[in-house]
């Protein structure tokens, strides 16, 4: 297994400014603004030296006025822990394809600066330096992931994105008997900016952008069949399915807001697992035993099982394929008496 990057990596400073009047204290704004630390970890960094308002050192109650600079040194050590044991799938002169574990983001974002896929690429492999990705997955979505080596590579790849000639097939467990026949998801999906949660989207058959989605059930899980000690947690659910989701248009999140608008949401699903409540709490208190009573695991099990596209030097059809997430696959098959 590759080991994420370790302590003792050289310090990376966040710079952020007042840019309007305020009548936050330092600690306020760094607890509402960078909500991975709480009160107590904030107040531990501003006295060991790691924040600075305009270079000098801060206390928390240090009142902040427009036009004031709030420095943040922090070490790679203090990254939240990943999964970083991906695995290249294929590779030749224009492609790159990987196995990407979770949870693992594709690329810097929030918390996560080295401890991502494209910093163990580049760190691995000098050259990926130059890559472009060509699609993205969610930190929480493990499968085939896609590189180009070029620009030249990365426009033909858009291209065939944006004229759907790429078939993405996906594989996830979800609460709930699935129905045994293929069922086809024609939903226009909306991103619900307006509601309590920013980046939640939602199915809107009226302001809604066109959204297709193909699914078939692979295997279930009845109730009766599920070891005691998963029964309670999936009691009112009825069971569980492995499912095959291919989606026909590429909005975001399609797969996981028309499996909740179904009624099915996948398990590990904090966002769309049905409710808001959960992802809120999840947001707030982290994974604990209340959010894992809802959605059974810390991550999605959502899998990018299959991409096939026509290779951009030949025109020929390539298949890339990465079998189930060996996590997923275990908790799948722990569920059969």
């Amino acid at each position: 297994m590759k080991e994420a990057f370790p302590s003792g990596q050289p310090e990376v400073t966040l710079t952020s400014y007042i840019s309007q009047k305020s009548s936050q204290t330092l600690l306020e704004y760094l607890c509402r603004r960078f909500t991975y630390l709480n009160e107590d970890q904030w107040k531990e960094r501003i006295a060991s030296g790691k924040v600075k308002v305009n270079d000098r050192p801060a206390s928390p109650g240090q009142p902040l006025r427009a036009g004031d600079e709030v420095a943040y040194s922090t070490s790679a050590w203090e990254e939240p822990a990943v999964n970083a044991d991906y695995r290249i799938l294929y590779a030749d002169e224009a492609l790159l394809a990987v196995a990407k574990p979770a949870p693992l983001p594709v690329h810097a974002i929030g918390a996560y600066f080295n401890n991502t896929l494209m910093s163990l690429l580049r760190r691995d492999i000098p050259e990926a330096e130059n890559y472009h990705l060509a699609h993205r997955l969610d930190s929480e979505t493990s499968g085939v992931l896609l590189l180009a080596k070029d620009k030249a590579v990365l426009k033909k790849l858009i291209w065939q994105w944006e004229n759907d000639k790429v078939r993405k097939t996906y594989r996830a467990i979800v609460f709930g008997i699935f129905p045994e026949r293929k069922t086809q998801m024609d939903a226009p999906i909306l991103d619900q900016k307006g509601g309590p949660i920013r980046m939640k989207g939602g199915v809107d058959f009226a302001k809604g952008k066109p959204s297709i989605t193909n699914f078939k059930r692979l295997g279930i899980r009845p109730l009766d069949e599920i070891p005691l000690a998963w029964r309670e947690k999936i009691q009112a659910r009825g069971g569980l399915s492995l499912i095959e989701a291919r989606p026909l248009t590429g909005r975001t999140h399609q797969i996981r807001v028309h499996l909740e608008f179904l009624g099915f949401p996948i398990v590990g699903d904090k966002l769309y697992s049905g409710d808001d409540e959960t992802f809120l709490h999840f947001y707030e208190h982290d994974f604990d035993e209340w959010v894992r009573s809802r959605v059974l695991l810390p991550r999605m099990a959502l899998h990018a099982y299959e991409l096939e596209i026509a290779h951009p030097a030949t025109g020929e059809p390539l298949v890339l394929r990465s079998p189930f997430a060996p996590d997923l696959q275990a908790f799948w098959d722990g569920l059969s008496q």
